[in-house]
């Protein structure tokens, strides 16, 4: 009715917390702020340009609203109490309401080592592209695609121009204004993340646990992975070299100094070592040839006083 209060809302979070919010929809999230009404009055959540699936009442400070399918973020939220005079009291907020970005699980084909040369298609698999044609943008290593076709919620298509060489390496996907992670478990496909940083990190890996818990997945393998690194670079012991992830980078780069110094040195000794060996081949030749000629007659012993008539073997010998 009139002079009642209009709804403020102070935040929007997934629900459960650190749950996705999926393109296809429902999804849940929580809606905190003030003044949403009472038990027994109406409510029509609206979340970017669409009215929420359902709405719970929790509490005059609490709603969870059942989200319909969509992309994009910074989206604006709209609460509507409708109570007895059938006005509805509106409260916004710009900017409080998020999908959770694409999610890129597989490409296809595979082709490591090597680039693809256009024309050509590459299959893109990603959770999150959304439910009709959501004009996505694909690119691959840095290079986007010619055009981008959109097939459903989990599959876009990317198409390499005539003459285009692209390495098949760090796809993305953009739906919405919103980047794409990459997470495809194959080794060698996603080497940087969306800051340009090594996905190989701790923290980077721990992302990528949660992204393919939150979808169902199996993340064992990249538990596993985890566990060993941790163990190696994060344990705070004394028989490890480093204790911080940072820490070990830097005695990483010095430890490859130290490597690269000695392999330098290993390998100009093995150079010195080949060229006297060689040498002490050719003179060994070089003596049983002429001891052979001795033996056949052909030749004369040398008188060992005149160095002008010694053969080259016994010269260098006496040399050496």
């Amino acid at each position: 009715g009139v002079g009642e209060p209009v709804p403020v809302i102070d935040s929007v979070e997934p629900y459960p917390a650190n749950s996705m919010v999926k393109a296809s929809g429902l999804s849940k999230v929580l809606i905190r702020g003030r003044d949403f009404g009472r038990s027994d009055e109406d409510r029509i959540v609206t979340l970017g340009d669409t009215r929420a699936m359902r709405t719970d009442w929790i509490s005059q400070d609490a709603l969870i609203a059942k989200v319909a399918p969509g992309v994009g973020r910074d989206l604006p939220v709209k609460v509507a109490v409708i109570g007895s005079s059938g006005t509805p009291r509106v409260g916004s907020a710009p900017y409080l309401f998020r999908y959770s970005a694409p999610y890129i699980f597989d490409i296809s084909p595979v082709i490591v080592g090597r680039p693809v040369v256009g024309p050509a298609e590459i299959t893109i698999s990603a959770w999150g592209v959304g439910m009709w044609d959501t004009k996505p943008e694909a690119q691959i290593n840095g290079v986007s695609c010619v055009r981008t076709r959109w097939v459903d919620n989990r599959t876009v298509v990317c198409v390499v121009g005539s003459n285009q060489r692209v390495a098949l390496e760090n796809p993305e996907v953009k739906v919405a204004g919103q980047r794409s992670s990459c997470h495809i478990m194959r080794p060698g496909i996603c080497t940087v993340s969306l800051h340009h940083r090594s996905v190989n990190s701790p923290k980077a890996l721990k992302v990528q646990i949660r992204a393919i818990e939150a979808h169902g997945g199996d993340a064992t393998w990249l538990k596993e992975r985890l566990k060993a690194m941790e163990s190696s670079y994060g344990a705070n012991s004394e028989v490890h070299p480093c204790k911080t992830w940072q820490d070990c980078r830097v005695k990483s780069f010095d430890g490859a100094v130290v490597s690269g110094v000695i392999m330098l040195t290993t390998g100009i000794c093995f150079f010195i070592s080949v060229f006297f060996v060689s040498k002490a081949v050719w003179m060994l030749y070089l003596w049983l040839e002429f001891q052979a000629m001795v033996h056949l007659g052909k030749t004369d012993p040398p008188d060992e006083d005149d160095e002008d008539a010694m053969d080259g073997f016994s010269l260098n010998l006496r040399l050496f």
